[in-house]
């Protein structure tokens, strides 16, 4: 095993020094096509999957500006997806849609299907990423309409990645099913890692099946062997595993395997993958009862969460903006040239409507995503005086008794809220309850299996009903009423 590691080592080490080697005479002399892609997809990988993100701009910008020198288009394409990828890697999202914009520029007129095929999945995980998951799936499905295409086999391989993307669009949008199916498909085409921790975590999840668990986690665990100790797939292959021990409540194991990812992921640059760590170890400090470094980390994942949501906000306008220019794009292709002058009028005219409404709508709803997302940092640090272990647990898991536990524990409650609105349903004071108990918009979303934008909904609809004034947040009228009953 330590043969295989360090013969990968110096395999790196050399096409870094290879790159090294050439740095200083990259604009001095012409090169060939063949060494210009080695650079960008060999060289390039090697330094991604290590994280050098200095190293990986510099040679991205400067082989972008050979090929352009040597009118080579593959290169200046390959060179654009690639610098996209790092900065979003990075969390630097507007960066990466300019990129891939001069990408797909550049891209047209052309017949190369894994350049498309590329630059689509780039575009699907960005917008994953940044939460617009019907955009990513739509970008998803160019992806593998392209891809199916290629011709290569060793260039088929990306379709791997492309189906194991799709897989995690589609378990964000419930389709559980669906994702398991595309989670073999990217298996069948090239056996990684994290696709086989990725299948492990949905039969730990989903079907509670702890044999079929475990073997795909010794397969992942079987491949890392071969690979470096600093890549992002053991990263989310010691995440997914950590989350396996923390079912069978083995904490401290747990935590020690969350902790390992939080550093290789700081190492190889995946900032956006933190956050959600971060809460988790705060979690399980909880169940170990370290009150202090539970807290800590729940202070580690506001900033951090903060800091990444400024940027998300930015990108999202990004893509919004895009998505109007394709729409006016495909408008314009699609009118009878006989009344071309009076359908581009109307159609600019409908997409200046469309714009206004997307953008103030937008607005609006950046605005209250904000307000929600500072409230749901301070029900984090809240949730700390929550003791009501099986309360928690009913709710997690959508258990029918937990409103008639809760009902028991909060009696006094219940009936202030009936005095209220007699009308209220079972539902909405289940739903009340789980605010209560300290559950994020987003956490209620997850274990109700709904949308976050439905929880949104239904939050809206009990203040009308219970008569919450706009400046008071519903956690905080629910706990003041349960103080005072």
């Amino acid at each position: 095993m330590q043969t295989l590691k360090l013969t990968q080592f110096l395999k790196i080490l050399l096409s870094i020094l290879i790159y090294f080697s050439f740095s200083t005479l990259l604009y001095a002399q012409t090169y060939s096509p063949q060494y210009i892609d080695s650079m960008l997809i060999k060289v390039n990988e090697d330094l991604r999957v290590i994280g050098k993100k200095k190293e990986l701009i510099d040679l991205n910008n400067k082989f972008y500006n050979i090929s352009k020198k040597q009118d080579y288009k593959k290169g200046e394409i390959l060179s654009s997806i690639n610098l996209g990828n790092i900065y979003a890697t990075v969390g630097v999202y507007e960066k990466a849609f300019q990129h891939l914009q001069v990408a797909e520029q550049n891209l047209e007129g052309t017949d190369d299907y894994y350049l498309y095929t590329k630059l689509y999945q780039e575009y699907g995980q960005i917008n994953y990423v940044i939460g617009l998951y019907k955009k990513a799936i739509k970008y998803n499905s160019r992806a593998i309409y392209y891809g199916k295409q290629i011709k290569d086999k060793c260039d088929q391989e990306i379709l791997s990645l492309v189906y194991a993307n799709r897989a995690d669009f589609l378990r964000e949008t419930n389709s559980i099913d669906s994702s398991l199916i595309y989670l073999h498909k990217a298996l069948d085409v090239k056996p990684t890692p994290v696709i086989n921790s990725t299948i492990a975590n949905h039969y730990m999840l989903l079907g509670k099946n702890e044999d079929s668990t475990q073997v795909y986690f010794n397969r992942a665990f079987s491949l890392l062997r071969k690979r470096d100790y600093w890549d992002s797939q053991r990263a989310l292959t010691y995440f997914y595993y950590g989350n396996f021990l923390f079912e069978k409540e083995d904490y401290t194991l747990a935590l020690d395997y969350y902790i390992k990812s939080v550093e290789i992921l700081k190492k190889t640059r995946r900032v956006y993958q933190i956050p959600v760590l971060y809460q988790t170890i705060a979690k399980t400090y909880k169940k170990l009862n370290n009150g202090a470094k539970e807290k800590d980390y729940l202070v580690r994942y506001a900033k951090l969460n903060d800091s990444l949501e400024k940027v998300w906000d930015k990108s999202i306008n990004t893509s919004v903006d895009k998505m109007t220019e394709e729409k006016e794009k495909e408008e314009i292709e699609q009118q009878n040239s006989t009344h071309m002058y009076n359908v581009i009028v109307f159609s600019l005219l409908g997409i200046i409507i469309i714009v206004y409404y997307v953008y103030n709508k937008r607005i609006i709803k950046k605005r209250k995503i904000i307000e929600e997302r500072e409230l749901e940092t301070e029900f984090l640090i809240k949730k700390m005086s929550v003791n009501d272990d099986r309360l928690m647990s009913l709710a997690r898991k959508n258990d029918p008794l937990f409103f008639n536990e809760y009902k028991s524990a909060y009696p006094e409650l219940v009936e202030g809220l009936f005095e209220i609105n007699p009308k209220l349903s079972i539902n909405e004071l289940s739903f009340c309850a789980m605010i209560q108990l300290g559950f994020s918009s987003k956490e209620i979303a997850q274990y109700g299996f709904m949308q976050h934008r439905s929880v949104q909904t239904k939050k809206n609809r009990l203040r009308k009903k219970l008569n919450i004034p706009s400046d008071v947040d519903i956690y905080f009228f629910l706990q003041d009423l349960n103080s005072r009953i």
